[in-house]
């Protein structure tokens, strides 16, 4: 498998829904093993970082070249679980 930023010409709408939901259950998952290992307060931390790098665009949201995709992808992470929250609900 090949590592690529782009999403070939075409792609069905189907199969981009599922590398969107895989990649957030995979982030949920990360958040969940960072909250086990080193408790709720540090996996809050790593969400709300990547949340602020995704504002700040230390993560390179060059790839998203209009506004519409960068606000989807940054909702996507925000409607990530808030470690320790048993009441915030799931995507």
């Amino acid at each position: 498998m090949s590592v690529t930023s782009e999403i070939r010409a075409g792609a069905p709408v189907e199969e981009i829904k599922i590398v969107v939901n895989s990649l957030y259950l995979s982030l949920e998952y990360l958040l969940g093993r960072i909250e086990a290992a080193s408790g709720p307060e540090a996996a809050a931390e790593a969400r709300q970082a990547l949340i602020e790098n995704l504002r700040s665009g230390d993560i390179d949201m060059a790839i998203m070249e209009s506004r519409k995709t960068y606000d989807f992808v940054l909702s996507v992470a925000e409607s990530l679980p808030v470690p320790g929250d048993r009441t915030a609900s799931a995507h």
